[in-house]
């Protein structure tokens, strides 16, 4: 569906909506799927599967087993499990309480989130597999009580339940979730995701994708994640999809899921689709299933997408932008567009305000003139936890979000996303973007992934440093890769310095690591 169709609302606060978010919190939207779509399969996962009549009753009941441990409205509950069935009906239970959920980020060090579940102030914190033992470690480290789910998956089985509140206790103002944010800066930050932000990111990835009731939407990515939860967990509740839910990425385990269960639908970053079609099972494997084929953050690399077009010869294409804060995307590009647009990542969504500002002037940046994006809309956060001076830093008062990325708009409404503003390289006066030549990088048959960063120069201030890991079994020397860039690229934006590695560090959330980075790169 092309953005220009969806239908939008004005609300109350003067902003727009989707015409069809209406719901008013998350467990309205639930009990409306329960009503129209009952006997359905919900979700899938290593267990077995669940009926949307029961997903509903099984989060109501876990609802009344934590009401009678005293969690109410307000109140943070930590969640800590792998993907599945388990994890999604504490959050529907947590939200049917007016409570907020923390979902924790598996990844990390159980002394990596102590201090998160310090900072929300959890009342309790869930667990289970595989994470079953870490939630436990976590919980005594950071002074709250815990409880684990059983064999069967089942959380609190056996103990008392109390009386539920009324259903409309939470409202689209009231905070759903806190999402810490990976850190890569400093301390993590946690974001405010209201009942608000997440109904209206939900109708953008059912209208504007164009994701359907029928589809059968692959959840590889984790849940703790904000496009795990917010743009496909939640749109599968919305719209009444089945979901499957996958425990972790592994190819095989990711190509069998698609055949066994028909998957239409799925989201991936771009080196997992590289690696689905490395795995010696592609070619074996029935994918004919999958019509959108979806991917976030940055374009695409030319070569990656000309494979996956090969591969998926009946799939439509999607990228989407955004981040935590904008409770997911603010823009997107998809289909016909993408292909003509392969630098893009799409234009603001139809219930988005955007600007390009100057971060030095503060002014708004001319046509394609590079700035710092700013958006504002109902999928934006109003802010950080409990962090005030951070909040100022990134949000002001009139509801505008500056994202630290620098990009510009073209005279057709299209986005290129060029950096962090904090990444750009200055080389002798002239300001070089990680992303392009990152994007050249990535076009090299050799390459799997790349990432660029600053180096000082005593001549020019800073230089251009590239690490590369290549594909299994290929190679290339640093000299080629140069030489590579040299075809597509300015002089002064080539890579002086190319470092091989096995992979490219990253952080628990899967972001990687600049810092590390420029490290590896000085070194060589």
């Amino acid at each position: 569906m092309s953005t220009a169709t969806v239908e939008t609302v004005e609300r109350a606060d003067g902003r727009r909506g989707y015409a069809g978010a209406r719901h008013a919190n998350m467990t309205a939207m639930l009990a409306d799927t329960a009503r129209r779509a009952g006997a359905k399969t919900a979700f899938v996962d290593e267990r077995g599967e669940i009926a949307w009549a029961a997903f509903q009753a099984e989060s109501e009941a876990l609802a009344g087993r934590l009401a009678a441990r005293g969690i109410g409205a307000g109140d943070r509950v930590a969640l800590l499990f792998g993907n599945g069935i388990p994890y999604t009906v504490a959050v529907w239970a947590v939200w049917r309480l007016g409570a907020i959920v923390v979902p924790l980020n598996g990844r990390l060090l159980a002394g990596e989130m102590v201090p998160l579940v310090r900072d929300a102030d959890a009342a309790l914190l869930l667990g289970g597999d595989p994470l079953a033992d870490t939630a436990a470690e976590v919980a005594a480290a950071a002074g709250v009580p815990c409880a684990l789910a059983d064999a069967d998956g089942a959380l609190l089985a056996g103990e008392p339940s109390a009386a539920l509140p009324d259903a409309d206790a939470a409202d689209r103002e009231t905070p759903a979730a806190i999402m810490y944010t990976s850190g890569t800066t400093g301390r993590p930050k946690g974001v405010v995701i209201t009942h608000g932000n997440l109904i209206e990111n939900s109708r953008t990835c059912i209208d504007v994708i164009g994701r359907r009731e029928d589809d059968v939407e692959l959840v590889c990515v984790p849940q703790f994640n904000i496009t795990g939860l917010g743009s496909q967990t939640v749109p599968v509740v919305d719209a009444g999809m089945t979901g499957v839910l996958v425990p972790r990425f592994e190819t095989p385990l990711v190509l069998e899921t698609i055949a066994r269960h028909r998957a239409t639908s799925t989201v991936l970053a771009p080196t997992m689709w590289w690696r689905l079609l490395e795995d010696e099972r592609f070619a074996t494997t029935d994918v004919s299933s999958l019509r959108l084929a979806l991917f976030g953050g940055a374009p695409m690399p030319t070569a990656l997408l000309q494979r996956m077009r090969d591969a998926f010869a009946g799939a439509t294409f999607g990228n989407g932008y955004g981040m935590t804060e904008t409770c997911s995307m603010v823009t997107y590009i998809g289909g016909r567009e993408l292909l003509d647009h392969l630098d893009s990542v799409g234009r603001p969504l139809p219930i988005t305000e955007m600007r390009v500002v100057d971060p030095v002037t503060g002014e708004d940046c001319a046509e394609g003139e590079p700035g710092e994006l700013w958006f504002r809309g109902p999928q934006v956060s109003r802010g950080y936890w409990r962090n005030e001076e951070a909040t100022a830093a990134l949000f002001a008062e009139d509801g505008w979000l500056r994202t630290g990325d620098a990009g510009s708009l073209d005279a057709d409404g299209f986005v290129t996303l060029r950096d962090r503003l904090k990444d750009v390289i200055k080389r002798a006066g002239e300001s070089i973007y990680c992303f392009e030549v990152e994007n050249v990088l990535h076009q090299h048959p050799a390459v799997l992934e790349a990432a660029v960063v600053g180096v000082p120069d005593e001549v020019y201030g800073e230089t251009v440093a590239a690490v590369v890991a290549f594909k299994p079994g290929a190679s290339a020397t640093a000299d080629e890769l140069r030489e590579f860039c040299g075809r597509h690229l300015a002089r002064f934006k080539v890579p002086r310095r190319v470092t091989i590695v096995d992979a490219l560090p990253r952080n628990a959330g899967g972001k990687v690591l600049k810092p590390q980075l420029r490290d590896l790169a000085a070194a060589s």
